[in-house]
């Protein structure tokens, strides 16, 4: 008893008083010490029992009778708390609260764990919806479209809802670079459920929720970044370099070459309209197409195309290109060749230059794949687009000198050598593009009507116009077709255009690529 200091507990494990000398000593001491409480065990039933708890209780101390079983830390604990303020209380249930959610956090999926380790806190049931209403995690049964509904336009950053006997708590989560608006609910059918800790617990975990996307947004956008450094180099590799090290590179970002592997490129023309598809960046639609579990994918920006390198059974990769032209109009895809090693990943991207260029020329197509080349265009991709143009220097480079002798040319071509059509979609007179072709031939050495010279410039444009088709998008030239408006040459226009549309009042138009 010398060594009690002062609102100690007091808990008597040893002999008990037996006499009236020993229970005036007792008390004497625990109310000279003021203790928080006495403790005593249950078995002690002597006749001074009943004199020790009244003389206690009279001086305003506790009295607590402990079970044998009962651990020693658990009687402090239960002492501490009811000698508690009760704002150290609800401090330290607070904290016990933060503490719970946090745990939460782990690799898996973060807001389903955080909303169940809500539930739970709570004794109810949460979930998440988008600002549309669509329920995106559920933990535990509510009514989603009536909270919804009661909720609707609101841009209040919390709100207390009551529906059908459920009584709930809204919590904004305001729009990001992660994602957009979305509502965390919180609801029971209790009465009076919306309490502070509720409030308190539901704001803590719309708070993690919030940092984890915020952090899981950083995360994609280094993982892209990477990617996309990665698929530059390889881009860049020429024959001569070491590719072991991209390779390795290539390797850890989940590309094995067991799938087969081809190289596209994407390019878009038209308006981006808010609310559609073509609103979203086109990468991150790709990226969402590929999806982790069926696809490995790799993404870059060059000039005005996405380039994109993409290993996943042809089946499903088909699948993936056709959702995305059936969500954008304005897109066109060009299908490089399979490969098997890094090292040839330029020579399917040249191939994928290419059927973007036929897939330019072909009216009503917008997809189109090495597979289906013919001869010349399987020719230029086997030589290679920088080699052909080189060699094609001396054939195209006076004419691209003289832009109105170049136009003339690709207007020919593209009539399939039909003067009067060539002429009615440059409105020119027939007589003036004749000139121009002789001009032409002057400068090739050869006629215009000799299969030698007509494989040859056609070649040397093809080579050309894939040269800078990857380094800029160029629109090719209308030409007049039967039964339309012809369109004037120096017109610009989307090659996705249809044939009936009436022209626009000017005749001019340009179109930017994304």
């Amino acid at each position: 008893m010398d060594g009690l200091g002062q609102h100690e507990l007091v808990l008597i494990l040893g002999s008990m008083p037996q006499s009236e000398e020993d229970l005036q000593t007792l008390l004497q001491k625990v109310v000279g010490i003021d203790a928080a409480a006495v403790a005593v065990p249950e078995s002690y039933r002597p006749e001074l029992r009943p004199r020790l708890v009244s003389e206690l209780v009279y001086r305003g101390i506790p009295v607590l009778e402990v079970p044998q079983t009962t651990r020693f830390a658990d009687l402090i604990d239960t002492v501490n708390r009811f000698q508690s303020s009760p704002d150290a209380v609800r401090f330290n249930k607070m904290l016990s609260m933060q503490q719970s959610l946090v745990a939460a956090l782990g690799p898996d999926d973060t807001v389903s764990a955080l909303l169940g380790r809500l539930a739970k806190l709570c004794g109810a049931a949460a979930g998440m919806t988008s600002s549309h209403g669509d329920v995106e995690v559920s933990e535990g049964i509510l009514p989603f479209r009536l909270l919804r509904e009661e909720i609707g336009g609101s841009s209040f950053p919390e709100l207390e809802l009551n529906v059908s006997g459920w009584n709930a708590l809204a919590i904004r989560l305001e729009a990001s670079l992660a994602k957009p608006v979305r509502w965390l609910i919180v609801g029971s059918r209790r009465d009076q459920f919306v309490n502070s800790f509720v409030r308190a617990a539901a704001r803590v975990t719309a708070s993690l929720i919030d940092a984890a996307d915020r952090i899981d947004a950083l995360i994609d956008n280094q993982d892209r970044a990477v990617r996309s450094s990665v698929l530059n180099q390889l881009l860049e590799l020429e024959a001569h370099e070491n590719p072991d090290v991209l390779a390795e590179r290539v390797s850890a970002l989940g590309i094995s070459f067991a799938r087969e592997v081809r190289v596209l490129d994407m390019v878009r023309f038209g308006p981006q309209g808010k609310g559609t598809a073509a609103a979203t960046p086109l990468a991150e639609r790709v990226g969402k197409a590929f999806p982790p579990n069926a696809a490995a994918v790799l993404i870059c920006r060059r000039a005005n195309s996405t380039i994109v390198l993409v290993e996943a059974e042809p089946k499903f990769r088909e699948q993936a290109l056709s959702r995305l032209l059936a969500e954008d109009n304005g897109l066109l895809i060009g299908v490089g060749r399979a490969i098997s090693h890094v090292r040839d990943v330029r020579t399917s991207h040249h191939d994928g230059v290419l059927a973007l260029q036929q897939a330019r020329r072909m009216r009503g197509s917008r997809l189109f794949s090495y597979d289906e080349f013919e001869f010349t265009t399987r020719l230029l991709a086997h030589v290679g687009i920088e080699r052909l143009a080189d060699w094609s220097a001396d054939i195209i480079g006076p004419i691209k000198s003289k832009p109105i002798l170049l136009e003339a040319l690709q207007a020919f071509f593209a009539a399939e050598l039909d003067v009067m059509s060539a002429a009615r979609a440059l409105h020119i007179h027939h007589n003036s593009l004749r000139y121009r072709i002789l001009k032409i031939e002057e400068i090739v050495g050869g006629s215009l009507r000799s299969p030698e010279t007509i494989a040859a410039v056609q070649l040397a444009l093809m080579a050309e116009s894939a040269r800078d088709d990857s380094k800029t998008v160029r629109p090719r030239i209308l030409e007049a077709i039967e039964g339309t408006v012809a369109r004037n040459a120096a017109a610009i226009d989307s090659p996705l255009e249809s044939p009936g549309r009436a022209p626009s009042s000017s005749g001019l138009g340009a179109v930017l690529p994304e």
